[in-house]
């Protein structure tokens, strides 16, 4: 019984996983072009000069300066969705998080060398690449096997026919 549940909160853990490292992936490709727009500013170049200058802790603050913004819109954008007003409140809560997801992207690619030098936060980060590392190359390594299969099985058709047509053959060359 403890094993059957252990399989299940694996297999839940790592559905959960693909789908936040995978909406993560396509949100960080779909605000690659307002990243390179926000870098291009020159409002923003004094930002992360600022940022570059911080210490380890100060980065970290910096980070979350955007999330507690984004949290109230996010909430009223639910309360939104929640009292009937679905598109509004969709449209609100996907802008915020594109938003929310294109800044706090920016913002730890300028901190991460001051970050990654908080043990902690090394730790943190380092395993949670590990996990996404693991989802992607299990997802990978079951495509693999699933072509791997397929290139077998049409091996075996292609030999079974090849079998059929000697045997076809021998037996035209007995008579």
């Amino acid at each position: 019984m403890a094993a059957a549940i252990g399989r299940i909160l694996r297999a839940l853990g790592f559905l959960l996983g693909l789908l936040y490292f995978a909406t993560e992936d396509l949100a960080r490709f779909l605000v690659a072009p307002v990243l390179a727009g926000l870098a291009k500013l020159r409002v923003w170049q004094r930002v992360e000069s600022l940022i570059a200058k911080l210490p380890p802790y100060g980065a970290f603050c910096v980070l979350a300066i955007p999330m507690l913004l984004l949290e109230p819109v996010k909430l009223a954008a639910l309360w939104w969705i929640a009292s009937g007003r679905l598109l509004a409140g969709a449209a609100v809560l996907i802008a915020a998080k594109i938003v929310g997801m294109a800044v706090i992207l920016r913002l730890h690619a300028i901190a991460q060398p001051k970050l990654l030098s908080i043990g902690w936060y090394k730790s943190i980060h380092d395993r949670v690449l590990g996990w996404r590392r693991w989802i992607y190359l299990s997802i990978m390594a079951r495509a693999g096997l699933r072509h791997a299969l397929r290139r077998a099985k049409a091996a075996l058709r292609d030999l079974r026919s090849f079998a059929i047509e000697l045997r076809a053959r021998f037996a035209r060359f007995a008579r």
